[in-house]
This record gives C-alpha cells, structure tokens and sequence, in this order.
C-alpha cells in the first residue's frame, strides 16, 4: 500500500522586503501563504528567505513552514548569472551539462517537487523543477523610462522565465492580454486569480480609527487620501497638482499620501512648497496596517491616478471599507471598479481635479458608489484563490513515497 507524502514547495521569497518595499505584492504573499499552511491536506511550505527578511516569515514559520536561509555560505545560496544561464540552455545540453559537471546547488537536492515564485522574479528557475509564477504586471513594456538598466534587464529575463514556467498566474485579465500578446507566454499556461487572499481589509472599531486618526493629526478633517509606494508609475506629481486646481476651488480640501521609498517621497516636498500646498497636503511615511486602515475608512474618497496598474487593490479595499473611490482609466482598474469607481484619464490634471471636485462635492454620488463598491468586493471576497492555488501546485508535482506497511 503506497503512501502519499505532502507535496514539497519550495518558494523563492528572496525579492522580501522587510519593510514596505514590495508594495501591496508583499502583503498578499504574506497572507496567500498563510492560507496555503492553515488548508486541509496542506502541502509543505519551504521558505526562501534572506536573514533581512527573516522577521517578515516568523508567522509563517509557526504556521509550519520550513525555513530555508538564502545567503553565502547558508542553507541555500542564490544562483549566480552564469548559473542561471546554464540552467536555461536548450534541453537537449542539460543531460550532457549534468554529466560533466552536476547542478549541486539544484532545490531538487533539498526535496522540492515545485518552485513557487510569488513575487516578480524566477531567479531559481531550474530544468525539470515543475515552475508556478505570479505575474503582476509589464510595466517596463510601457514606461521603461521608470527602471534603471539593472532593472530592465532583470524583467527581461524574468519575461523568458515566464515563457518556460509551467503555469502563469496573471492577477487580471489585463496582465494576462499582455502576458499572451506582448510576452509570447502560450494561452494554455496562463490562469488568471486576483491577487486577494481570504477576507479583504477588515473595518476597525469606530472608536480605534478615531484614535488612530487623531494620533495622524487627521482626527475630524475631511481628506482624499492615496496610499501608495513614491513609484515613479504612481503619478504623483500629477496628483500634486490636481489637488492645486482643486485648492483653488475648495480652499479646505486636504489631500494625504502614504507609502514607502523615503528618498522618492523627501523629493515630493519640494514640489509640495512649490505649490504651496504644506497646508492641504499631508506627506506620511510607509504606515502599519491599522493606520491604513484607519486612512482609508476615515477618507472622503480614495484617489488613484497611477499611470500603470496590474490589478489595484487599494481600490478594492476601499470599496470594501465603504469609501468612495476615484481612479485612473487603465485596463485594470475599469476590470476591478467597473461602475463602482469615478474614472480619470491620469494624464489629465485638469479631468482629474474635477473628478476629485465632483466626489467631493456629490453626496449621492458618493453613496452610490459606496453600494456599488460593496458588491465589487463582495465578488472578489467570494473567490477561493487560496484554494486555486492550491489545486495548481498540486497539479504540477504528484509524489508518493515508496510503499509501506498497512
């Protein structure tokens, strides 16, 4: 009688932050593997971490996960250029490359069945290693202005890898068009899930987001707010000067920004005085997730004018927290929002400011988006995208151990 052991996925957290640099991706990975360890029939969780990093992966750890140090001279090192490109060759040299000088470094020697890579890279891309990649976006086929050289040519690469993957998961149907048309991955190997892992951002007792917002200096104003990385695709100096038309007309009107990359955000406040908005705008650094919660269910409205989007799920948590919402017109955003959201073109200051005019001033407006956001939420809750995951791992990689006594 055979008995079937868990299925061992290795998964590539190299690219984890230990602060907010992964911007939204990192949260959701964090809470897709929680749900992943917590399932029946779990499989087992192997965890690719930097010693940096270690702290973020703690929870998971006691959730079961295997911890697996990336560095020199640790558990497992990260594949060098020269390495990754042998393990790219054509397949007909690999048999030929492992005779004359085998792959000591290969996750197969450490056990793994599948490579699980979640956040944007496939460093550790192996030849007959099963391949599950997340896709969150192309944005470097748009805007390649936004990524140093480093940077380009790491996505290129990381474009090949998708095209060798057994499985792609894009997070929209907008990410999967450009995925098939632009990347050349083949249509059979795409599967789109959102990138929503159990329950969307949960509302906070009334009385804890009063004083957390007091604690913001918000407590009892009237603001938009934005939470977002200083990403050069976040646009906003745009924004910026949207809300000084928007000033103009309503001289209250306070906008507050939110997210990580200290250096980009410190240069914001020069363009801030220039525009003589230090009274309306609010500059924060990368909050808890309390304190963004608070932000967003104490906000007037959301506004989201990112030029580039894979999915957006501020704009979802927002509905879910019964706040308004206004945002760009990209792919993604009118695939999430749809008549749930006020849409702007972003490269329209003056579109936008009235946007944020009208959301600002239209209180039926405001209450009609608030029911119809409930129900986009509603319908991304209702998706089971741990399970899904779960059903794809398992599909690349079915091992049994060898037969045992009854």
């Amino acid at each position: 009688m055979s008995k079937r052991r868990s299925l061992r996925v290795f998964v590539d957290l190299a690219p984890l932050s230990p602060d907010g640099g992964n911007g939204g991706a990192r949260v959701f990975v964090l809470d897709l593997l929680k749900a992943l360890l917590e399932r029946p029939g779990a499989h087992e969780i192997n965890l690719l971490v930097k010693p940096a990093a270690e702290a973020v992966a703690k929870p998971l750890l006691a959730k079961g996960a295997v911890l697996h140090r990336l560095g020199s001279g640790l558990d497992v090192e990260e594949p060098r250029r020269l390495l990754r490109t042998r393990r790219r060759l054509h397949g007909f040299f690999q048999p030929l490359l492992e005779l004359a000088a085998p792959d000591r470094s290969s996750l197969r020697r450490l056990g793994a069945d599948v490579l699980f890579s979640p956040l944007g890279t496939a460093a550790f891309h192996e030849p007959d290693l099963p391949h599950v990649v997340v896709a969150y976006d192309f944005q470097d086929l748009v805007y390649p202005e936004f990524f140093d050289p480093d940077e380009r040519r790491r996505r290129i690469g990381f474009r090949g890898d998708l095209r060798r993957a057994e499985r792609v998961v894009a997070i929209s149907e907008a990410t999967k068009a450009m995925a098939i048309e632009r990347v050349h991955v083949k249509t059979e190997r795409v599967t789109v899930l959102p990138p929503v892992a159990g329950p969307l951002r949960a509302a906070l007792d009334p009385r804890e987001v009063l004083n957390r917002l007091d604690g913001l200096d918000l407590f009892r104003a009237d603001f938009a707010v934005y939470p977002a990385n200083f990403w050069p695709h976040k646009n906003h100096e745009r924004l910026l000067e949207a809300a000084a038309r928007v000033v103009r007309e309503e001289p209250d009107f306070r906008l507050v920004l939110c997210g990580a990359l200290d250096e980009n955000r410190e240069k914001l406040r020069g363009r801030i005085e220039a525009l003589d908005l230090e009274t309306n705008v609010r500059l924060l650094p990368y909050l808890d997730d309390a304190d963004t919660t608070a932000l967003l269910e104490g906000a007037e409205f959301l506004v989201f004018p990112s030029l580039f989007e894979g999915f957006g799920l501020p704009v979802l948590e927002a509905m879910a927290l019964r706040t308004p919402v206004a945002c760009s017109d990209l792919p993604a955003l009118l695939e999430v929002a749809r008549e749930a959201a006020l849409f702007f073109d972003p490269e329209d200051v003056a579109g936008m400011a009235a946007t944020m005019v009208r959301l600002g001033k239209e209180e039926e407006t405001r209450a009609a988006l608030v029911r119809k956001g409930l129900e986009r939420a509603a319908h991304y809750g209702g998706i089971d995208v741990a399970g899904a995951y779960h059903e794809l791992l398992g599909a690349s990689a079915t091992p049994t151990d060898p037969a045992s006594p009854a």
